[in-house]
């Protein structure tokens, strides 16, 4: 296999179609290959169709059909100029980016336990400076313990938020109320919530057929 297979790029969707997670390409593959149950793969590729505009090419809002099929089905599908592809010496496949769990029809629950991540942390205020309001993109954003670490901050959910870098850079271990710094709302713990609402950003197209936020 070439490098695409240690990519994130393949979303996993239960037996009703809803968002569980994502894996690397390889893994996914290592589903799509494991035993059948029930007389049927316990794990199935989708195989989406899209219109295509005047000049040929696809136009990937727009879905055509949605097919799933099993791993030697799969493998006997064409790759079309528009898809990724993995190589072995004899042949090329067609890179799966979403396979179904289809023996599994829960779904997950997150909960918010312990210290948050940085990606947790963006994630509940949106990529929104706490202090200036203005949206962020992560190159221009930080995470602001609002106590600083050095006055006995804690690294909690309702002691960190997403911050402006340079505002950050200005309060350095200073007090909210020594610079005049106002939160624009508390930070909290986020309360429990389904998976597939965290799933967020589209990391190939065919994500953004499933996506609460697509």
């Amino acid at each position: 296999m070439n490098n695409v297979a240690n990519k994130l790029i393949c979303l996993n969707l239960n037996a009703n179609w809803q968002p569980v997670g994502f894996k690397t390409v390889k893994d996914a593959i290592v589903d799509l290959c494991g035993a059948e149950s029930n007389g049927k793969p316990s794990t199935m590729a989708l195989d989406i169709e899209y219109e295509l505009d005047e000049n040929g090419q696809p136009i990937f809002d727009e879905a055509k059909s949605m097919n799933p099929v099993s791993w030697e089905e799969w493998m006997m599908l064409p790759i079309r100029p528009w898809d990724l592809a993995i190589n072995s010496p004899t042949r090329s496949i067609r890179v799966p980016t979403v396979i179904i769990a289809t023996n599994f029809n829960k779904m997950p629950i997150k909960t918010f336990k312990g210290k948050p991540s940085k990606d947790g942390i963006w994630n509940r205020d949106q990529g929104i400076c706490q202090y200036t309001g203005k949206k962020l993109t992560k190159d221009q954003s930080t995470i602001d313990h609002v106590i600083p670490r050095s006055k006995g901050g804690l690294d909690t959910w309702t002691n960190m938020v997403v911050c402006d870098k340079s505002l950050n850079s200005k309060k350095g271990n200073k007090m909210n109320s020594e610079l005049g710094l106002k939160l624009k709302k508390e930070p909290v713990e986020p309360s429990p919530t389904p998976v597939s609402a965290l799933i967020r950003e589209a990391k190939h197209h065919t994500w953004k057929h499933f996506l609460i936020n697509s």
